[in-house]
């Protein structure tokens, strides 16, 4: 049996998922569209850090043609220095294909690209265990360095691939790794081969799994997972292998919002403070302006001024609201081109939040940190945008700091589940139904891997999604001043 690269880094967060991965393919999930993106963001970048070892020579085989794949790579190191997707494959099972092989002297280099901006720990993993094929399949390796992109570039006319990228040494952290990389491939081709499924217990880590729906499937939708801390919910689950809020002794809550939390639950009521709802309701200051903004992050940055995943802002949706329960006004802006979007929307903000009134959003540290970074970029601008933050109120507030709390809420303050705790309206079923999804879907849109009937449709979309963004916060409103009992 086989032991890929993504398989050692799965044996190590989990060897039960590494056995099912193996011997339960049935219950492997498809990959989603969040995760179907990210492997086209690093298809991407890929692709253009190849430029940064310019001469490169591809090595010509599928992915899952690994012996062929070795076979050429063997044939072709001895004419060149410099191999693109070289492939390398031992014995007992083990293979990797690293991203760029270059010749020192006598030995060679492992160049790994990856598409964040900085050095992470299981890229470290990721090396150590390509060094151990490589090595073992006569390539004596070097250097290991990590090539990924740089947060400090600032991108000025055409992308500069060598500002772009920035090349970590981790040569000697990979070392480190090795007599224990040994002992892990050891442990991973038996564990695999067993005919047995190991019992790993759940902890907190699990839902990140794709194998989750099948090892949490007997987690109930609200469990200690949700309430405590990962490392107390651990604990707890180790000891009783229960995951229920009835199991759980009182004493694990050791915060206010722990307490409140599980007394609601088990009691199924709403908890309400309602004079710290009204003191909050008092600070508002009428006409309110409802503001949500909608980012992309492209980690190759197309537009000048900007950095790898700088946030840039392409959509805000305004309801305004002159009185309590109030009509509405609703302002929108979305840019529909493949340009820079933020003068035009800084504009139309500008615009649109007038000079007086509360600027209502919901976790304002994102809101106001777009508005200062717009405020940097457009000096004539900064005064007013810099005003629009001294006016901005977070609903969040009464929400996290529990002043109002529903069950239905599963320990979390987060709009999508407040929202349907309080009315009837919720984002399942819609299009695009988070701001990951709206995020991917214009990417896809800047990058031109859209038709122009599904770009349509996504602009269709998105200003539903921004659209309702706002008005969930109008409703909450209302729920807010109903339940602090102001007429």
């Amino acid at each position: 049996m086989y032991l890929s690269k993504s398989d050692y880094l799965m044996g190590l967060d989990c060897v039960k998922a590494l056995w099912l991965k193996k011997n339960r393919k049935e219950i492997m999930p498809e990959y989603d569209e969040a995760t179907l993106a990210t492997f086209d963001i690093g298809n991407r970048v890929q692709d253009l850090a190849r430029d940064f070892y310019p001469g490169g020579i591809m090595v010509e085989a599928e992915t899952w043609d690994v012996e062929n794949g070795s076979i050429l790579t063997k044939e072709l190191s001895k004419k060149h220095n410099v191999l693109l997707e070289a492939f390398a494959q031992l014995s007992n099972g083990c293979f990797c294909r690293i991203d760029i092989l270059v010749k020192n002297d006598d030995a060679w280099d492992l160049i790994e690209i990856k598409s964040a901006s900085s050095v992470k720990d299981y890229y470290i993993d990721d090396l150590a265990f390509q060094k151990y094929v490589f090595e073992n399949a006569g390539y004596p390796v070097k250097r290991c360095k990590v090539l990924h992109l740089n947060s400090d570039y600032v991108r000025y006319g055409a992308l500069d691939v060598k500002q772009l990228f920035a090349e970590d040494d981790v040569t000697d952290a990979v070392l480190q790794k090795k007599s224990e990389v040994e002992m892990y491939v050891k442990g991973m081709l038996s564990y695999q081969a067993m005919p047995d499924e190991p019992e790993i217990p759940l902890h907190s880590s699990c839902s990140d799994c794709p194998f989750y729906g099948y090892c949490g499937k007997d987690v109930p939708p609200y469990s200690i997972f949700n309430l405590l801390r990962a490392d107390k919910a651990d604990a707890f689950y180790n000891s009783t292998h229960s995951c229920d809020i009835k199991d759980l002794p009182l004493e694990y809550c050791t915060t206010d919002k722990q307490l409140i939390d599980r007394d609601c639950f088990l009691n199924d009521k709403i908890h309400v403070e309602k004079e710290n709802i009204k003191e909050w309701l008092n600070s508002l200051e009428y006409p309110l302006y409802y503001l949500d903004y909608e980012t992309v992050m492209p980690a190759i940055p197309l537009f000048d001024n900007t950095s790898p995943y700088s946030q840039v802002p392409f959509q805000f949706s305004l309801h305004i609201q002159k009185t309590p329960g109030g009509e509405l006004e609703h302002i929108e802006f979305l840019h529909q081109e493949r340009s820079d979007p933020r003068r035009a929307l800084a504009e139309a903000l500008v615009k649109g939040c007038g000079k007086k009134g509360s600027v209502v959003v919901y976790n304002q540290q994102f809101e106001k940190t777009r508005n200062k970074e717009l405020a940097a970029l457009f000096p004539d601008l900064s005064a007013d945008i810099l005003a629009i933050n001294e006016r901005v109120v977070d609903q969040l507030i009464p929400f996290r700091n529990r002043y109002l709390y529903s069950p239905k809420q599963n320990s979390s303050a987060s709009i999508k589940y407040v929202l349907p705790a309080f009315s009837d309206l919720s984002y399942k079923g819609m299009n695009i139904a988070n701001g990951g999804d709206a995020m991917n879907k214009y990417l896809a849109f800047l990058n031109g891997s859209q038709s122009e009937e599904e770009s349509k449709q996504m602009f269709a979309d998105l200003l539903k999604y921004c659209g309702q963004d706002t008005y969930a916060m109008v409703l909450l409103m209302d729920v807010l001043y109903k339940w602090a009992d102001i007429k």
